[in-house]
C-alpha cells in the first residue's frame, strides 16, 4: 500500500510554491519558464571528441564517401537516426540509415551488421543512441577500414570502445556543462557543431530548428531530465511538432484522433511512442522510421496504420505475457525474492521491458525478465521498481552477462544460455551488497492540497511549468473529502474509470485508466467521500479534469 507525505507549502501562490519545490529560485523563474534556444543551448565543442568527428564529416563531404547512421531501434535512437540521417544529406552525403534488428541482432554494434556496411561500400558510421560499450564491433570496423563516430549517452564504464570520436556528455573527460542529453540530443550537438563549420549552400541559417520536432519526440520519449537544455528541446520541440509538418507524424496524430495544434507530452508518452517502438518489438523497426521520414500523404497514412495494427497486436502479447508471469511468480513463490528473475525461451525479448515495468510497480522491487528469439543468446530487460540503480546491479553481478547498458531504472541485458541458471543468485547477491546501507522507501509526496473550485486555475498556471516529465513531474493534488457523484466504467473492454468529484458546490470529472472501484487504496462507490489524489490535466476537449492516482 503507497504511504503519502502532504509537502509543506512555501508559497499561497501556486506557481511560486510549485517552482519552489522544484528548486527554482527566484532568479532562475524566468529561465525555467521561458526557455531560449539561443540561451539554453550550450556550446557542442565542449562534448569529447566533436572536433574530430567535425573534421571526419567533412572530410567524407568533400571526399563524396559512403556514410551510415546506426540508431538505436527505441522512440530515442530511431528519431535521431532519421534525423541526422537527414541532415547528412542536406550536406551531399549520400547515406544509409541502419537499424540493428532487436531480436536477430540486439542491442548496439555488430560484427554481421559492420560486415554487410562495409560490402556496400560503407567508410563512415556515427551511431546514435550506441556504442559507447561495443568495444569489439568498434575494434573490427578499424580492421575493415570503417571509422566510427559513436553519439551516445549511456554511463561510461572503464574499458568503453574507442572509435575514432566518442561523443557522450557522461564521458569523463567531457566539459559539457549538462549531461542528461538523450541520445537524439547528442547527435543534434553534433549537428549544430558541422553547421558553425561549414552550413551548405541554400541552408538558411536557423532552418536547423525544423529537425527539432524529432529531437524533441525524443527527449520526451526517453525518460531523461526536463531541465537545462532538456527543458528548452523538449519545448521547442513540441512546438514544431504542433506545426504537423512531417507526413507521417502528421497521419499518426489524425489516425490517433490527436490535433497537432494542442499536442501533448502525455500524447507523446502514451500514445506516439508506443506505437514508435511497437514496431522494433514486434519485428520491424524500418517502420517507424520510414514515417517519420515519409514525404507522401498517401504513404505516411498506410504507415501509420500499420503501426498502429502492430501495436495492437503488441499490447495482446504483453496482457498475455504479464498474465503468465504473474502465474508463475505467485507459484514458484519468487514474490518473496528481494529481486525477481524470470523468463522463458518462447518470451519475446523485445516486450519483456513493458512486463517487467508493469511487475516492478506491482512490487517495487527489480525486475530482470530474458526470452529468446533465434539462436543461443538469451536477452532480456530490466526495471528498477524504484530501489536501486538497475545499471550497478548489473555491473555488481559481473561476469555472468555477455553485455549489458542502461540507466539508474531501466536497462537490457545479453547472456550465453549456459549461464542463465547462474542469474538468480548473482542478482541476489549482488542487491544484498549494494542495498545494505540503503534507505527505506520514501513516501509518495503530495504536492499541494486543493479544491475542486480550483481546478480550473491550476490548471492554466500548471502549462506554464510544461512539459513534465523526469526532473520536472506532474505536481500531485490532495482533494479532501470530495463526494464521489458518479462512478463508470467505460472502454472497449470496460477497464477505464470514470468518476465525479463535487467539493463546496463545485464539480469536475476524475478518470483514472485501466482502473476499477477497487484498484485504490479504498474502494469507492457512488455517494461516498473520500480523499482523492490526482493530477490536474486537460480531457481532449482541453476541459480540466483530474487524474486520479489513489482514492484514500
Amino acid at each position: 500500500m503507497k504511504q503519502y507525505r502532504l509537502r509543506e507549502r512555501t508559497h499561497e501562490d501556486l506557481l511560486d510554491d510549485l517552482l519552489a519545490a522544484r528548486g527554482v529560485s527566484p532568479e532562475s523563474r524566468e529561465v525555467f519558464l521561458n526557455p531560449s534556444f539561443e540561451r539554453d543551448s550550450h556550446d557542442p565543442f565542449l562534448l569529447p571528441g566533436m572536433s574530430a568527428a567535425v573534421e571526419r564529416i567533412l572530410a567524407a563531404q568533400k571526399n563524396n564517401e559512403k556514410a551510415a547512421v546506426w540508431s538505436d531501434y527505441d522512440c530515442d535512437g530511431i528519431p535521431g537516426g532519421v534525423m541526422l540521417t537527414q541532415f547528412l544529406r542536406t550536406l551531399g552525403l549520400e547515406v544509409i540509415h541502419y537499424i540493428p534488428h532487436r531480436h536477430t541482432e540486439g542491442y548496439g554494434l555488430n560484427l554481421e551488421g559492420l560486415d554487410e556496411l562495409k560490402s556496400q561500400g560503407i567508410s563512415l558510421i556515427i551511431t546514435v543512441d550506441l556504442g559507447t560499450t561495443d568495444v569489439e564491433p568498434v575494434a573490427h570496423a578499424k580492421k575493415l577500414g570503417i571509422d566510427i563516430i559513436v553519439t551516445d549517452h549511456h554511463i561510461v564504464s572503464p574499458g568503453h570502445a574507442e572509435p575514432l570520436a566518442l561523443i557522450n556528455p557522461k564521458h569523463p573527460d567531457s566539459q559539457y556543462p549538462f549531461d542528461g542529453l538523450c541520445g537524439a540530443g547528442v547527435a543534434w550537438k553534433l549537428v549544430q557543431a558541422v553547421l558553425s563549420k561549414n552550413r551548405p549552400e541554400g541552408f538558411l541559417e536557423g532552418q536547423e530548428k525544423w529537425f527539432l520536432d524529432l529531437v524533441g519526440l525524443a527527449t520526451l520519449s526517453d525518460m531523461v531530465p526536463l531541465r537545462g537544455e532538456n527543458r528548452m528541446l523538449a519545448h521547442f520541440g513540441l512546438t514544431v511538432l504542433r506545426r504537423g509538418r512531417r507526413p507521417g507524424l502528421a497521419a499518426l496524430l489524425e489516425l490517433l484522433r490527436i490535433r497537432p495544434a494542442g499536442l501533448t507530452e502525455d500524447d507523446i508518452g502514451f500514445m506516439v511512442s508506443p506505437r514508435l517502438n511497437a514496431a522494433s518489438r514486434m519485428d520491424t523497426p524500418q517502420l517507424a522510421a520510414r514515417l517519420l521520414a515519409a514525404k507522401e500523404k498517401a504513404e505516411a497514412e498506410a504507415l501509420a496504420r500499420e503501426l498502429d495494427k502492430i501495436n495492437n497486436e503488441r499490447k495482446g502479447l504483453v496482457a498475455a505475457t504479464v498474465k503468465e508471469a504473474n502465474k508463475r511468480l505467485h507459484a514458484s513463490g519468487l514474490v518473496e525474492s528481494p529481486v525477481i528473475v524470470m523468463g522463458n525461451p518462447n518470451w519475446r525479448p523485445g516486450v519483456l521491458g513493458l512486463v517487467a515495468n508493469k511487475l516492478a510497480e506491482a512490487h517495487q522491487k527489480p525486475v530482470f525478465l530474458w526470452g529468446r528469439e533465434g539462436g543461443e543468446l538469451i536477452r532480456g530487460s530490466v526495471r528498477s521498481g524504484g530501489g536501486v540503480s538497475v545499471v550497478e546491479l548489473m555491473r555488481e553481478a559481473g561476469e555472468a552477462f555477455e553485455h549489458f547498458g542502461g540507466h539508474h531504472a531501466s536497462g537490457g541485458f545479453s547472456l550465453d544460455e549456459t549461464r542463465v541458471h547462474e542469474l538468480p543468485a548473482r542478482l541476489r547477491t549482488a542487491y544484498e551488497k549494494i542495498s545494505a546501507g540503503a534507505c527505506a522507501a520514501e513516501p509518495v509526496v503530495i504536492d499541494r492540497e486543493s479544491s475542486v473550485a480550483e481546478v480550473p486555475h491550476a490548471l492554466r498556471e500548471l502549462k506554464k511549468l510544461a512539459p513534465f516529465g523526469t526532473g520536472n513531474e506532474k505536481p500531485l493534488f490532495l482533494f479532501p473529502n470530495a463526494a464521489i457523484s458518479r462512478v463508470r466504467q467505460f472502454g472497449k473492454a470496460n477497464d477505464h474509470l470514470e468518476l465525479g468529484l463535487e467539493q463546496g458546490g463545485a464539480s469536475t470529472n476524475g478518470i483514472a485508466f485501466f482502473s476499477t472501484p477497487g484498484s485504490f487504496n479504498k474502494k469507492i462507490e457512488t455517494g461516498a467521500r473520500a480523499d482523492v489524489v490526482g493530477h490536474i490535466e486537460s480531457d481532449w476537449r482541453g476541459q480540466p479534469r483530474v487524474r486520479v492516482v489513489d482514492i484514500l
